[in-house]
């Protein structure tokens, strides 16, 4: 976790600049010297084709406060941190130390106190923090260790001596990262990889399963039911969260899919309630019970802690370990490591003062410029203070606050990190690199992740580093002394849901709006296409009728999209329709456009990621790019229907990978379900359009092939047949034929067969609301009788149009029914209670 270089302040713009030449770190010259054999040239490459499979995979990060709250991309720097084995062995002997004691100090601060009543920590320390619950007092783990994952910020200085900066022990992120990094480098650096003999990262992951596993409670260690309990789709590193889910093997749940029953943790599955044994917890303590803990929450679920207090559910990391995060422990800790170990610590900590104690506060506020100020509590959004930023007036401003309260604060020493060779995405320089470690507790101990995750900051001044602050993930090489074997890591165990039969009813609400999201975006294209094709048609070669037949058109567009009618007036083929369509097709902000669509099933998608195929999140995730740059003011008609080809080869793309790699559980029921409710009610609002609208004249050959067409109807209908169009044999073709995938007969048919595979909330003979709702539609389109639409002047447009009108409302009904009977309520039980801001 070094350089060569002991200035910290350095940096290198220039490929000649970067010298590592210290025959104590070869492995350095190594790297250095490949890079420069690579040259600038090349190694841009390799970063965008970095970019590339970071884009694919969908491996995001949400950065708070970004415009419309869209999750960036995640940034890599492809050069990695080399740690060399032997400065790996004694920087692993100091986490493990390190972890053993925390541990030690949980266990005590949550059953005996015996080191405050020695006078070993001050009880104000403790119980002035809000990392301590006093509703978790006596709760334990099955296990050996009370602290089953703990997390260690780490920083090399100029002299080579390693600081612990931060402790992270309620819900540390960063392994799902670590694994990504490592996955992307080694691909895009692969001989260097190859030749450097990295450390695993396989049997940290094999060992964390396994440790969850062993803290199940004693009735379930044969076949415990694992969960991961995410804060949802908005955290920051909801990614990690899913990708660490599938990897190990565990149900991924939102506070909302959970509820307590008779003392024991449920999971609301669609088969019934389903016992979760072990909960590996991303969701801070305070907000993991509304109804002991934090009354205003929404991420957790009333009565875990009593739940945990019984010992029914394991929670990892236990509620209130967050105790251990307070930034002032690390001035304790040296005395606390003699008590409980007898020795010193191996690994240090950054030296801290905790401004409540008077010499210590005096120390702060005689050193402030060369220190750093930290809340106790960490609050969102809200960073350390560098004393050695801060202008005179500020300073006194500081100091009046520290002496006001100073209790609430503690102070660290600033160190500067040691600068590593990092690709900014331009040039090679030299930048901090922060190194967060990961450790999980068995029976044997604890084991160490090789490597970690790291953190570079993004310029080479900048000693705070973070990812909110614009700091670039590195893989971490720890270098062996020996080649180590090729390993996959494969999960032990199936996932929770596929042993125990279980599907959370809000995956099951997304997969279902996956379905109808991604046939939404699909009809309006098709129909956008029919809508440009007449308006390129109109231009060519004006016809009789065809801006009737444009205006036609228009207005079936709008009611597909959820406008009104009235955007569209007469002069259909005025200059600003091209304007329309455009926004129609590219204005995310314009609900019912195809870009809204999109953007509704990315994120649709994003909350069922572990179960989606991988080539389907792929292709998802290029999915909007042609509408870039499309832009309504300066789009013309001919790009922005290449625009709309584009997007429906894309939308059939990922349509395919679906059908192809989807498992057919019951969330593929549910994912079908919404596809064939969507196509059947998109079908009646085109046919309503094209063949409805009340006019003098009957509908025109063009408008009967429009609506083929939108059902890709069309060739089978030239087969039946060859001369003029009969409305007659079309209608059969797009409302009773079970041949035609895009037919009301097939959705009808695929309703009740997807119907019939979900579980029933009610076991009983009698039909439930979906079912009856769907009988109904179903036996409305078989008695259907199309003579019966003909009378002496052609169609009877009134009568189709109340029969389609009705089959519309029907779906809709349907899928209400659908989603009371299996979705998620709204809202979970909460206090109403307002609880007291913290004060400032």
């Amino acid at each position: 976790m070094h350089s060569q270089h002991s200035d910290a302040t350095g940096a290198y713009s220039s490929w000649d600049g970067l010298s590592l030449d210290d025959d104590r770190h070869p492995h350095w010259q190594r790297l250095t010297r490949a890079l420069r054999e690579l040259g600038p040239a090349a190694l841009t490459g390799r970063a965008q084709e970095a970019r590339r499979l970071l884009h694919e995979t969908g491996v995001t990060y949400n950065v708070y406060g970004a415009a419309n709250g869209v999750r960036q991309p995640w940034p890599l720097d492809v050069v990695p941190l080399l740690v060399g084995s032997e400065d790996w062995a004694v920087i692993e002997a100091g986490l493990v130390q390190r972890a053993e004691l925390l541990n030690l100090i949980l266990t005590d601060l949550y059953g005996p106190r015996d080191i405050l009543r020695r006078g070993l920590l001050p009880p104000a320390l403790v119980f002035g923090h809000g990392g301590f619950l006093r509703a978790c007092q006596d709760i334990r783990l099955p296990a050996a260790h009370q602290l089953p994952l703990y997390a260690a910020d780490l920083v090399r200085d100029g002299a080579g001596q390693t600081w612990v900066m931060a402790d992270r022990t309620q819900a540390p992120s960063g392994i799902g990262y670590a694994l990504e990094n490592r996955r992307v480098t080694a691909r895009v650096l692969p001989s260097l990889y190859r030749d450097a003999q990295v450390h695993r990262q396989e049997p940290f992951l094999r060992a964390l399963r396994g440790n969850l596993v062993a803290s199940a409670p004693a009735a379930a260690r044969d076949d415990p039911a694992l969960a991961l309990l995410t804060p949802g789709v908005r955290n920051e590193t909801y990614y990690e969260q899913a990708l660490l889910a599938e990897q190990l093997g565990l149900e991924l749940v939102e506070g909302s899919d959970l509820v307590m029953r008779g003392g024991r943790l449920y999971l609301r599955a669609l088969g019934g309630l389903t016992p979760i044994d072990v909960l590996w917890r991303r969701v801070d303590d305070a907000w993991c019970d509304p109804l002991e803990l934090r009354a205003d929450s929404f991420l957790g679920v009333p009565g875990l802690v009593e739940a945990a207090r019984r010992r029914q559910v394991s929670v990892v990391n236990p509620l209130g370990s967050g105790v251990l995060e307070n930034p002032a422990l690390g001035a304790y800790l040296p005395s606390l490591a003699r008590h409980f170990l007898g020795e010193d610590l191996r690994l240090p900590s950054v030296e801290s003062y905790w401004c409540g104690d008077p010499q210590q506060l005096d120390h702060v506020l005689a050193h402030l410029p060369q220190l750093v100020i930290k809340r106790l509590q960490r609050r969102p959004g809200e960073r350390s203070v560098f004393g050695a930023n801060l202008k005179p007036r500020e300073l006194a401003v500081w100091r009046e606050r520290l002496l006001a309260r100073p209790a609430q604060f503690a102070a660290q020493a600033a160190v500067a990190p040691i600068p590593t060779p990092s690709f900014g995405g331009r040039s090679l320089g030299m930048r901090p690199v922060l190194l967060r470690a990961f450790l999980t507790a068995g029976n044997d101990g604890y084991r160490v992740l090789p490597g970690g995750f790291a953190r570079v900051a993004p310029q080479a001044d900048t000693l705070f580093i973070s990812n909110q602050a614009g700091a670039m993930g590195k893989d971490v090489w720890v270098l062996a002394s020996e080649p180590e074997t090729e390993a996959v890591y494969v999960p032990a165990t199936p996932p929770t849901g596929a042993a125990h039969g279980g599907l959370p009813r809000r995956a099951a609400e997304n997969l279902f709006w996956v379905g109808r999201y991604l046939e939404r975006a699909g009809a309006s294209l098709r129909l956008l296409r029919l809508t440009l094709g007449q308006l390129a048609d109109n231009d060519a070669t004006p016809e009789p009728g065809a801006g009737n037949r444009l205006h036609l058109l228009m207005q079936t567009l709008t009611r597909m999209t959820a406008n009104h009618p009235d955007l569209v007036h007469q002069e259909a083929d005025g200059t600003a329709l091209p304007s329309l369509l455009t926004t129609l097709l590219a204005d995310r902000n314009h609900a019912g456009s195809v870009a809204f669509d999109l953007q509704a099933l990315a994120q649709a998608a994003e909350a069922v990621r572990e179960r989606l195929p991988e080539d389907a999140l792929h292709l998802l995730a290029d999915l909007p790019t042609p509408l870039a740059s499309l832009r309504a003011d300066l789009a013309t008609p001919e790009y922005t229907t290449q625009v709309t080809q584009q997007l429906m080869h894309g939308l059939l793309a990922v349509s395919g990978a679906l059908n192809a790699s989807t498992e057919q559980d019951a969330g593929w029921h549910f994912l079908e379900l919404g596809r064939c409710i969507e196509r059947g009610q998109s079908l009646s609002v085109a046919l309503r359009g094209l063949l409805c609208i009340t006019a003098p004249e009957l509908p025109a050959p063009p408008l009967v092939e429009a609506a083929l067409g939108f059902c890709d109807c069309l060739p089978a209908y030239r087969r039946y047949r060859q001369n003029q169009p009969q409305l007659r044999v079309a209608l059969e073709l797009l409302l009773l034929d079970p041949r035609q995938p895009r037919g009301m007969m097939c959705q009808v048919q695929g309703i009740e067969q997807h119907l019939a595979a979900l579980p029933r909330p009610v076991d009983n003979a009698q039909l439930d609301a979906s079912g009856r709702l769907a009988l109904e539609v179903a036996s409305r389109l078989r008695l259907l009788d199309l003579a019966e639409l003909d009378i002496a002047t052609g169609l009877d447009r009134p009568a189709l149009d109340q029969f389609l009108g009705r089959g519309e409302y029907l779906l809709r009904e349907l899928s209400d029914a659908i989603a009371i009977a299996h979705f998620q309520p709204p809202l979970v039980p909460h206090s109403l209670l307002q609880v007291p801001a913290e004060p400032s």
